[in-house]
């Protein structure tokens, strides 16, 4: 009897541990987001063909908040390049209405689903605090933005994003605390962004601010 019930909770946990390492991207999606990307970048072509793939992605995979997040940053890039400013605004708002209607829809499930091998809740706050924080100040979106970052930086699976993921989340964090004048904070943020990528770009970043702050 006691083989059986240790036979059944290995058996569970090895479904767990299955689970906490399923890829559920599907087709289209490691390009849409290169070319997201590039959209942030600068690139109109990619950002429309980001918006486009993410708006079919998201209406036909209704269960993963994290393209909801990508279509509504990705209108938010279209509304930041838009020329008139009624259509600024129209795009602006309608992408951070998607883009907090995705975080609400997160649960502890989507820790355990890898989206091009990132956990889905951790990218999706990236991409939701990105965006929002990267909005004007009037628009009262920055609030929201620093708790989908901050959650993303707490979350237990932090630690299992690949380190683009976490770079860019610590970049943020740190970019946020020097807005906000928290040299302490923003000074952690900047070792911990050198720790968990050394060579990259970011990291390089990181050690310049670092010595130009005297650290």
């Amino acid at each position: 009897m006691k083989r059986t019930i240790l036979a059944l909770l290995l058996g569970s946990a090895c479904l767990l541990a299955g689970a906490a390492q399923q890829e559920m991207a599907p087709p289209g999606f490691v390009q849409a987001r290169q070319q997201f990307q590039a959209g942030a970048a600068g690139n109109a072509g990619a950002r429309d063909a980001a918006a486009a793939t993410f708006q079919a992605l998201a209406a036909s995979h209704p269960g993963h908040p994290l393209l909801a997040a990508y279509e509504g940053a990705a209108a938010t890039l279209k509304g930041r390049d838009a020329l008139l400013p009624w259509n600024k605004m129209k795009l602006a708002e309608a992408g951070a209405d998607a883009i907090e209607k995705a975080l609400a829809q997160l649960t502890p499930a989507h820790d355990e689903v890898l989206f091009g091998g990132a956990p889905e809740s951790v990218e999706t706050r990236l991409v939701a605090a990105s965006a929002l924080l990267s909005l004007p100040d009037f628009m009262n979106r920055r609030a929201i933005g620093l708790r989908a970052l901050e959650a993303a930086l707490q979350s237990p699976a932090f630690a299992q994003s690949p380190a683009p993921v976490r770079t860019r989340l610590l970049a943020l964090a740190a970019k946020q605390a020097a807005a906000d004048k928290r040299g302490a904070d923003e000074a952690a943020y900047l070792r911990r962004l050198a720790d968990a990528a050394p060579q990259s770009p970011e990291a390089v970043k990181a050690a310049a601010r670092l010595k130009e702050l005297g650290l």
